[in-house]
């Protein structure tokens, strides 16, 4: 199940890539939108959950956030492994009593960072690498029972996960493609190496959810 919060333009390249790196049967949910229970009436069937990004904030409180909040705690409470990215992150975060706040002058911030992952389980040995990004708020308080996974020389908390439930995230958008690094500008050659790099994140949790 892949869920794009997008309020403004479906993310529908980054869901045909995610599609493209498996063999496992995916659906396509716009909560924000879209007034369907789409996720409602899919969630017992899937195996896997990857939450994309979203202009909104977790703080908003729309009547769109508090279905899908009801409908992550319901996955939480199923055992369902998350990927949270960017928003997904946030809201992972905020679910689990951790808290999310600006980072920077609320101003969005757009481009490409190093990003340094610890050694965990899902994705083995330490590894650096650029990824892209693009947001004002993330997650400044690690929640209980999460573990800090990811950091970068401009955020301390780029991604955690879950010390006993498979549920992981990332601030950075891992799933990008190349109309996203369009939209905020970047290089060629620049997108092309944050994009392999996120594509080893991605190709993790589907290889996970493959066993």
């Amino acid at each position: 199940m892949v869920i794009d919060p997008s309020v403004h333009q479906p993310e529908i390249s980054s869901f045909n890539h995610i599609s493209s790196l498996t063999g496992i049967s995916c659906t396509y949910h716009l909560p924000a939108l879209t007034n369907e229970k789409s996720i409602d009436d899919e969630l017992v069937n899937s195996c896997g959950i990857i939450l994309m990004g979203s202009a909104s904030s977790v703080h908003d409180q729309s009547e769109w956030q508090k279905r899908l909040s009801d409908n992550m705690i319901r996955a939480i409470d199923l055992e369902i492994p998350i990927l949270g990215i960017c928003y997904g992150h946030q809201l992972i975060g905020h679910l689990f009593g951790g808290t999310v706040g600006f980072l920077w002058n609320r101003q969005k911030m757009m481009g490409i960072r190093n990003v340094h992952i610890q050694k965990t389980e899902l994705w083995g040995e330490p590894i650096s690498g650029p990824l892209m990004f693009s947001h004002k708020e993330g997650v400044t308080t690690c929640p209980k029972d999460f573990s800090i996974i990811a950091s970068s020389d401009d955020v301390k908390i780029e991604g955690i996960a879950h010390n006993s439930k498979p549920i992981w995230s990332f601030q950075p958008h891992i799933e990008a493609t190349y109309p996203f690094a369009k939209r905020v500008k970047i290089s060629n050659d620049d997108f092309k190496k944050a994009f392999q790099f996120g594509i080893q994140l991605l190709n993790k949790f589907i290889h996970h959810l493959d066993k």
